[in-house]
């Protein structure tokens, strides 16, 4: 599934497009890991709009104004008289110039370049002036332009969401012809809340066994394989390391891992995964115990719980239940699952997550195959 095809992601492309569209220049600023792909799919979101386009350019060094005047194969005969009124004056048509990879040590020049050019441009009708789409790759955020007359600003931070994420994997998981139940909504909700927003780490986790998603700390020291989009992982924004994820600053989960995750923010993420989806099975799990219990013959008309009659079973916590089904000496079966019921319920209540084994139990009555 293209991942930049879900509603967050397509939603900041469509904004990038937009912008554009509205005659500005455009500064997109992006972590260095993700710089190149995004330029990628820019180009190819305004090609599929039959824009015309130049570039990309990735820049060597060189003072902006040159790189341009050369990616748009434009002569001069006085190259120490290179402005940015006279490339303006020379540019003969519309096109939408594409600067990719702009790293913190260009930065200042391109800023410098951009600021003037965009004013300049403003000479130009929005319909018939040029455009730079300039990515950067690790500029931090705070320095990126603040919106003007024909130019704006536009981060990727935030762009991906839970449902993004959680849809991606559940999607995946249909195309495979695998069932989406109880327990593999519980570990597409798992595989989000370690992964976040990097869509790599989802994939690799979609290698694993369903096992071991509950033992993250362990799996994820196991999986980190140095691969290129992870190699420069730092707790910056602009290292990849950080991002806001549905409103909450996060950091990356292997950044964590590096660390050994001292405060265990990866077992937290772990719990709020499972909390999600087990506390409404087990509620579920309880009126069903609660019925079982009600058409049980060892079980009298008439019942107290903490000297206190017993209107509806059905309100009764899993704690009295087990309780009622122990002084009451119903079967085996039933005390032993109120038991496991009551165990993994104080669990997710004390912010512990409960085990592959006992996850399955919720699910089948069974252990862990």
């Amino acid at each position: 599934m293209d991942r930049w095809s879900l509603p967050g992601p397509a939603a900041f492309v469509e904004s990038v497009v937009d912008a554009i569209r509205d005659g500005a220049s455009v500064v997109v600023g992006a972590p260095t890991n993700v710089s190149d792909a995004l330029s990628h799919v820019l180009e190819d979101r305004l090609a599929d709009d039959n824009w015309r386009l130049a570039g990309p350019l990735q820049p060597s060094g060189r003072p902006p104004i040159d790189e341009v005047y050369a990616k748009l194969e434009i002569d001069d005969e006085r190259p120490s008289g290179k402005t940015v009124a006279s490339l303006i004056a020379r540019m003969e048509t519309k096109r939408v110039v594409i600067v990719s990879a702009v790293d913190s040590p260009q930065w200042p020049a391109w800023m410098r370049f951009l600021a003037e050019y965009a004013s300049a441009s403003r000479s130009v009708d929005k319909f018939d002036r040029t455009q730079l789409l300039l990515v950067t790759a690790g500029v931090p955020s705070d320095r990126l332009p603040a919106k003007a007359p024909a130019l704006q600003s536009l981060a990727w931070d935030g762009h991906v969401g839970e449902g993004d994420v959680f849809g991606y994997v559940l999607q995946f998981w249909r195309r495979k012809g695998k069932r989406v139940d109880a327990r593999a909504k519980l570990l597409a909700r798992i595989i989000t809340r370690l992964a976040l927003w990097d869509f790599d780490l989802v994939d690799r986790l979609l290698e694993l066994s369903w096992q071991d998603l509950f033992e993250p700390t362990q799996t994820l020291s196991s999986i980190d394989d140095g691969r290129e989009s992870w190699r420069g992982l730092d707790a910056t924004w602009e290292d990849g390391g950080f991002a806001n994820f549905d409103g909450e600053r996060m950091e990356h989960a292997l950044v964590l891992s590096r660390r050994s995750d001292p405060k265990r923010e990866l077992v937290m993420r772990l719990w709020a995964a499972q909390a999600a989806e087990l506390m409404p099975i087990l509620e579920l799990k309880r009126r069903q115990l609660a019925d079982r219990m009600r058409a049980s013959r060892g079980l009298p008309s008439s019942l107290r719980l903490n000297d206190e009659p017993v209107l509806d079973l059905n309100d009764v916590e899993i704690g009295g239940l087990l309780h009622l089904a122990r002084i009451h000496r119903l079967p085996p079966d039933i005390v032993g699952t109120a038991q496991r019921y009551r165990d993994i319920r104080n669990k997710l209540a004390h912010l512990e997550p409960v085990s592959a084994d006992e996850a399955s139990y919720l699910f089948s009555g069974k252990v862990a195959q």
